[in-house]
């Protein structure tokens, strides 16, 4: 092993070990006063999750193996990512079932009040149709989560209960007692089978988060090449916060973003009007959950620019992009006609609804320092991240530097950073950027790739780094309080 992979596994460890100690004796995470995320104070039991946790570790060391990766036909790749997805899925599960009862504690997440308000204002829908037509006129009158984003997210609860009350017309005594549980904690009148809707959309959402890593794995291979995409997507899947934040709709939002870069590139790069098609539908499916994919947009304008920039074939490239652009725009407006002419639905008048109230909670109610989140964001989104996945992209940027055929990976990367820092300096986040912020973390696994790659030992220097990863992520779930619901 090099002296360079020593020192970064050195100084990852020795920054996951800080990070623990500091949120083991109770450092604030965030700003105090101001927004900060809970110390947790409910036995935790994260012994199982060790088992899913090694098992992630094994595959993504076997995925980086040398010789192995490039050898193998697309059908055993396939195997091979659907494994490490199915890893990471039965890691986020251990996590999100280590307090309370296994099953009836992640449904806590998603019916709780206090922790968003999605599920509980699906309560209110009676005709979709009806309401996604008059959702404008109704945000002023709903509660803060609800009131910032458009109705996709409550449309999404809204069919996993309907589909819980079709599927389960006679709760047993297990999914009866988990709704009287969750209606004395927080109040809410819920039959047998929303509870049931409860826990399943708590997995559900886990499971669209790791399937992102198929997407991410597919912009890998396009961008870093043979090899560094196995080790991108093995990075990838030990993030911190897509373990600890597996019922957060935010992996949603994560999954929804990488398909909508993947197929953009891919329609840049075949000359794909399908493909582009395709992304455009998926963004504007994303702008539907959430108005924070509007920071997708720049990234992809970004990195169009900056890629055309660097371009020996200028003149190919602009049409490729022109070309691109017709496709994804006709597949984004054709998504909202269609909506608008079968529901009524006013996608600018909600837009405009959301972003005001959204600045007005942020900026006026919480009243939260601008100067105090532009240094903290950065630091936190750092954490979540994972300490070892940021050293390692740092110690790859010599790399990325220096290597004439990661042109487009480094246009790829420039791009992401300054969405991120235009994302900072904007103001209208501040705080809670490690979930808020989830769907942004995954490229610093492709920024550390080629360096990885590049590396005699790079089965072993990647298994370690996601030990690591996994490491952190137990002891956040230990130490910190994910989501308040207690």
């Amino acid at each position: 092993m090099t002296r360079s992979a020593r020192n970064l596994l050195l100084a990852s460890a020795l920054a996951v070990a800080a990070g623990g100690a500091a949120i083991a004796f109770g450092a604030p995470a965030g700003i105090p006063g101001e927004w900060v995320w809970r110390p947790n104070e409910v036995p935790v039991s994260l012994l199982p999750a060790v088992v899913p946790g090694l098992a992630l570790v094994l595959v993504a060391a076997a995925l980086a193996r040398p010789g192995r990766w490039g050898a193998l036909r697309p059908a055993g790749r396939a195997a091979w990512l659907g494994a490490l997805i199915a890893c990471l899925f039965a890691f986020q599960c251990a996590l999100l079932t280590a307090v309370g009862h296994p099953l009836a504690g992640p449904g806590a997440v998603i019916a709780s009040p206090s922790a968003t308000t999605y599920f509980s204002v699906s309560f209110d829908i009676q005709n979709p149709r009806a309401w996604i037509g008059g959702y404008a006129a109704r945000m002023p009158d709903l509660p803060y989560h609800a009131r910032t984003h458009p109705p996709g997210l409550l449309l999404m609860f809204y069919a996993v209960r309907r589909a819980a009350a079709a599927l389960i017309p006679r709760p047993g005594p297990f999914l009866q007692a988990a709704a009287r549980d969750y209606n004395d904690t927080f109040g809410l009148g819920l039959s047998a089978s929303d509870s049931a809707a409860a826990i399943a959309s708590a997995f559900l959402i886990a499971l669209i988060g790791a399937l992102a890593l198929a997407p991410i794995y597919l912009l890998a291979r396009r961008l870093a090449g043979v090899d560094a995409d196995s080790c991108a997507v093995a990075l990838a899947a030990g993030i911190p916060a897509v373990a600890v934040l597996g019922a957060s709709p935010d992996l949603i939002v994560l999954t929804v973003a990488a398909s909508t870069l993947a197929l953009a590139y891919h329609g840049y790069r075949a000359g794909s009007a399908p493909a582009a098609f395709l992304a455009g539908v998926m963004l504007a499916l994303g702008l539907f959950l959430t108005f924070g994919l509007l920071g997708l947009v720049a990234w992809l304008t970004l990195w169009a620019l900056i890629g055309l920039r660097g371009s020996q074939h200028r003149g190919v490239a602009l049409r490729r992009i022109a070309a691109g652009g017709v496709a994804g725009a006709a597949g984004f407006f054709l998504f909202y006609v269609v909506l608008t002419l079968a529901t009524g639905y006013q996608p600018i008048a909600v837009a405009r609804e959301a972003l005001f109230a959204h600045r007005g909670v942020t900026t006026v109610e919480a009243s939260r320092t601008y100067w105090k989140w532009l240094l903290g964001n950065p630091l936190e989104a750092a954490f979540f991240a994972g300490a070892p996945l940021v050293l390692a992209a740092l110690w790859g940027v010599r790399t990325l530097r220096n290597s004439p055929e990661h042109g487009r990976l480094r246009a790829f990367l420039v791009a992401w950073l300054a969405t991120v820092a235009l994302l900072d300096l904007s103001g209208t986040v501040r705080g809670e950027v490690g979930r808020i912020w989830a769907f942004l973390f995954w490229p610093a696994a492709l920024a550390a790739a080629p360096w990885a790659s590049s590396q005699p030992r790079r089965g072993v220097i990647v298994a370690a780094l996601v030990f690591l990863e996994v490491w952190q992520a137990i002891l956040m779930r230990g130490y910190l309080t994910m989501y308040s619901i207690l």
